[in-house]
């Protein structure tokens, strides 16, 4: 009986005290710290050995922002392409946020760097949202500090993405 108590306890001091960091309200314009962990997988043709080409399939969490920003605890999902020649490569593609409280966060993205390298700089544009999102505007600048080359698996690569970014959300008019 003690144990079902004390779980009873437990599970009601967790959820009154973290269920409102997830649903706070977030702030209508702001600036911080980025940092996300991302998986993803690709599919290549490389034309000799100059050129390679690229898709990538990603999938990620945010593990640092500001707790009033709109990406506080926001995992992602994205579609992009690389274009590589001699080494040197662009990319771009398209980004949703999911926020805890089911709103999103749309975003496209521009990078360049050389594969294999620590050199990749990253622009995020939000480009919308739903719900408190709606309207949002601003973007980020990133680099990524892991590469194509950390492989957990053949068919999977890991990375992370660290910078700062900034938002602001229209007001609802009344």
């Amino acid at each position: 009986m003690n144990r079902i108590i004390v779980s009873f306890i437990l599970t009601l001091f967790l959820f009154v005290a973290f269920v409102p960091l997830s649903n706070a309200d977030i702030a209508k314009e702001g600036s911080g710290n980025y940092k996300s962990a991302l998986t993803f997988t690709f599919k290549a043709i490389s034309v000799e050995k100059e050129r390679l080409y690229m898709t990538f399939d990603v999938t990620g969490g945010v593990v640092e922002a500001p707790a009033d920003s709109p990406l506080f605890n926001a995992t992602f999902h994205a579609l992009g392409a690389l274009e590589a020649i001699k080494g040197a490569y662009k990319e771009s593609g398209f980004l949703i946020y999911y926020r805890p409280n089911g709103d999103k966060v749309y975003t496209t993205w521009q990078a360049t760097g050389t594969l294999g390298g620590a050199d990749r700089k990253l622009t995020l544009i939000f480009v919308g949202g739903t719900g408190e999102c709606a309207g949002i505007e601003g973007g980020g600048e990133l680099t990524g500090v892991g590469s194509i080359y950390n492989k957990p698996t053949e068919d999977v690569r890991v990375s992370m993405s660290v910078g700062k970014f900034h938002w602001k959300i229209p007001q609802k008019k009344k």
